[in-house]
Formats: C-alpha cells, structure tokens, sequence
C-alpha cells in the first residue's frame, strides 16, 4: 500500500480505533494480525503503537529540584525541618482529671506556690535518643497536633536520681541503684528527707507524681497528717526540681546520697 494511503488511513483513526489497536497489542496481538482483524494495514496499526509509546514517554515527569532547591524554597515560606513535640496519649478522662487539678489552683498567688515543695525522679539514660523524627512547620507552630509524635516512655540502662525543691530551699540528692520500691520511698527518701522538710515549714505542701512507689499503701501512710498535692494521672511534668532550673538565693549546692 502506498505512504501516502497509510497516512491518510492513519489521520482517519478515531479515537475508539486508537483504543482498540492499542487495547489488541498490549493483549500480545500482532500488528498483521490487528490490521487484519480491523481491516487496516499492518503499517497503520504500527504507527499508533508508536505514537502512544511516544507520548506515554513524554508523560512521565522529569526529574524534581532537588533536595537544596526545596529546603531553600522552605526556608523563605518559614518552614524549617524541626523536632515534633512529643506527649502521652491522653483519654477523655485523663483530660477531665486534669482540668478538675487546674481549675481550683488556677487562682493560686505566689504566696500559695512557696508552699509547694516539689519533687521528682530524673532518670539518666545510658543511651541516647537520637530523635531523629523532623516536620517542618513554622514559629509558632511546635504545639499544633498535626507536628507531635506520640510516644510511650521506654525503659533503657541509667541511673535514677531523687531530689526535692520548693521556693528558697531544696533537698540533698539520692542517687537510687535499682529499682525504686514503697519500702526503699519511705527508708531512704521520705522519712529521712521529706518528713523533716514538711515539718520545719508550716503550712507546707508535698508534690509528687504518680509513680507506683508513691501510690503504694505503705508510702501513703507514712505521708498521712501531711498536705500532699493530688496528681492527675499522665499529667505534664511541672516539677522545677528536675528541669535544669537554675537554683540561686539561699540554696547552695546540693549533696548527694548514694542508697
């Protein structure tokens, strides 16, 4: 058959023909077969299946910027590659619990807070976190939930330290080996150092979390006859004793006891 014919049979394929060919030759049709089936030439049905394979080609997208392009493009929006907020799970509950502690305090004065002697555990994790979970996500943004990761607490090697601080004054630290139980709370933290604190401070009151050694019959009866502030289950931590807060005034150096 003449080119010239086979083009013009060609340019007079619709679109329901194109889709045939293209439909027989991906069942593994020949193009002789097809043009004989469709009554075309075999020269037609070979030019629609390479000019679908071209523009299927010209379809798929080149290569992207790359990764510098992008961080620069984020970078001037005010996006930066940053560190999600990290919190326990919280129920229904759990939020209750805790808004039912804040109300109450939420008219405390100074006054009413140089009561509270808080204390806490800081465990030192032989291992480190590396946290290499990143959002990007601009200034202000670090407490929106679409850029925290939740995170359950894991247990690794380290040590545990125990202290106390209230508003001019802060205990010695415990060093604990092991695993702190209710007997080793009440022989080597509370009846050596929190019952003398909360008796030479009138009026005072005892913070801790819920932990189990706390929550333990036998640390509860050792604290009774004294004020202790009610602790929410997961609530944030809001101890100072723990968070790295610089200690000045009359509180000197903290010693250090190993139990």
């Amino acid at each position: 058959m003449p080119l010239r014919c086979n083009r013009r049979q060609y340019e007079q394929l619709t679109d329901f023909d194109r889709g045939r060919i293209i439909g027989l030759r991906e069942a593994g049709w020949s193009n002789r077969r097809i043009g004989h089936h469709l009554g075309r030439s075999d020269m037609v049905v070979a030019r629609c299946w390479q000019q679908w394979i071209t523009e299927e080609e010209e379809s798929v997208p080149h290569p992207g910027p790359s990764r510098e392009t992008i961080r620069r493009r984020l970078t001037e929006v005010g996006l930066r590659s940053r560190r999600p907020l990290r919190r326990l799970p919280l129920t229904p509950h759990h939020r209750q619990c805790q808004l039912d502690f804040c109300r109450p305090r939420a008219t405390w004065s100074v006054t009413d807070w140089r009561r509270v002697i808080f204390s806490d555990e800081s465990r030192f994790s032989l291992r480190a976190d590396d946290h290499r979970t990143r959002v990007w996500r601009r200034t202000g943004q670090r407490s929106d939930p679409a850029f925290i990761v939740e995170r359950h607490t894991a247990i690794s090697q380290g040590v545990t330290v125990w202290g106390a601080i209230s508003w001019d004054t802060r205990s010695s630290l415990v060093v604990l080996q092991g695993t702190l139980k209710a007997r080793r709370d009440v022989d080597d933290i509370l009846t050596p150092i929190v019952l003398p604190m909360l008796s030479s401070r009138p009026g005072a009151i005892y913070q801790q979390d819920n932990a189990r050694p706390h929550t333990a019959r036998l640390s509860q009866q050792c604290l009774q006859g004294y004020d202790v502030l009610p602790w929410p289950s997961r609530s944030p931590d809001l101890s100072p004793s723990m968070s790295g807060t610089r200690w000045e005034g009359n509180c000197s150096r903290p010693e250090i006891q190993e139990n």
